[in-house]
């Protein structure tokens, strides 16, 4: 797995990142300032960021295209749908879009659905079990059926649901993460790709199992820079799972540069570098490379 000569650079593909723009601090729910003070980047989310800004952290990184996400939480959107398509149409080269709808009411969350599909263009659907629930409690697992019209219109649309696992980083319960609720929607549905996100942490190796048995699954990483991955997650990444992990930074969570360079400081060989950095995004949200 060790690789001992230098590893040629790519144009990495941020699986996941977030656009806040300015002046939008106070659309973040308090529950979750408390991660990004964990995190060191407070000050990052209070100031919100211009496309332009991205745009130049992504060329200083060495980073050609981003998944830019859609964010809401319960009744609160930080970025809406129709802000995040603005987004992308202003660099439509460099961006793809994640959108993300309500599925506690089904129908007009479907008509959002097929709405962000069919007129704005999107390429993902971005879904966080924990958002479900009331803040308090535990939400419906992966596995519930209100979940599944979504699982099916992804299908119907060949497009990636790329859904939180792992515990929650906001002051919210965890156990509808366990990575583990994906098995039964991976052999319920076999079209649908999945991506894992966040490593599964702290259930790493319930994700990285579930990626290694199923064709469908992704683990993809992002919030989880490499240089914390455990052995077990480098071991995957850099060998026997190297088709199946995909970087991403939770931007503006994590950096672009000092995420991409975590990954080169693992020492895998070039064609797993470039497969975890590129070429497993680009087969999954079909990017043309």
């Amino acid at each position: 797995m060790a690789n001992t000569e230098p590893t040629p650079r790519v144009g990495a593909i941020d699986a996941w990142m977030t656009i806040p723009p300015p002046g939008s601090a106070d659309r973040w729910p308090s529950s979750f300032w408390h991660i990004f003070r964990k995190y060191g980047v407070e000050d990052r989310f209070q100031r919100g960021f211009t496309v332009d800004e991205v745009l130049a952290e992504m060329d200083d990184a060495g980073v050609d295209i981003g998944v830019a996400s859609s964010f809401k939480f319960l009744d609160s959107w930080v970025v809406s749908n129709d802000e995040n398509a603005a987004y992308v149409r202003e660099a439509p080269d460099r961006f793809i879009g994640a959108f993300t709808v309500d599925i506690r009411d089904p129908m007009p969350g479907m008509r959002e659905f097929r709405r962000c599909v069919e007129e704005l263009g999107y390429k993902a659907f971005r879904l966080e079990p924990f958002q479900c629930g009331d803040g308090r409690t535990t939400a419906p697992p992966p596995t519930d059926r209100i979940y599944w019209p979504f699982y099916v219109a992804c299908c119907e649309y060949d497009i990636p649901l790329c859904i939180q696992v792992g515990h929650t980083g906001p002051l919210l319960p965890s156990e509808c993460g366990r990575p583990i609720y994906l098995d039964e929607v991976a052999l319920t549905f076999p079209e649908l790709k999945i991506l894992g996100t966040h490593v599964g942490d702290p259930w790493q190796d319930e994700m990285l199992i579930l990626a290694w048995k199923h064709p469908n699954v992704y683990v993809e990483a992002s919030a989880r820079p490499a240089r914390h991955w455990t052995e077990s997650v480098r071991k995957f990444s850099g060998g026997y799972g190297q088709d199946k992990m995909i970087w991403a930074t939770d931007y503006p969570l994590l950096p672009f540069k000092r995420t991409v360079d975590d990954v080169y400081d693992c020492g895998f060989s070039p064609e797993a570098t470039r497969k975890i950095l590129r070429d497993n995004a680009a087969k999954a949200f079909k990017i043309d490379v």
